[in-house]
């Protein structure tokens, strides 16, 4: 089921190893607990695509919130945006 607005993101950081960070905020708002997979696009300042994380968050209580770190998989020097290209709630 399509979830993406269950997750929000939060400010990038890049690290001193050049990879950025982002935190992911997860808020399962069904009646049951549920696990997610959640897919970040990091684009450069012209709006291409640098990077794609997939990211695993394991189960979500019924009503909860749950935090996880999308990390870029390269060295992404220059100014990135980061978004949510899908989530996937089951």
């Amino acid at each position: 089921m399509d979830a993406k607005a269950d997750v929000t993101l939060g400010s990038i950081a890049t690290g001193s190893n050049g990879r950025a960070d982002v935190p992911v905020n997860v808020a399962n708002h069904d009646s049951k607990p549920r696990r997610y997979t959640i897919v970040v696009n990091f684009k450069d300042q012209s709006g291409n695509l640098v990077d794609v994380v997939v990211l695993e968050v394991p189960q979500v209580t019924a009503g909860g919130t749950a935090h996880a770190t999308a990390r870029s998989n390269r060295d992404l020097n220059s100014t990135v945006t980061a978004e949510v290209r899908n989530a996937l709630r089951y």
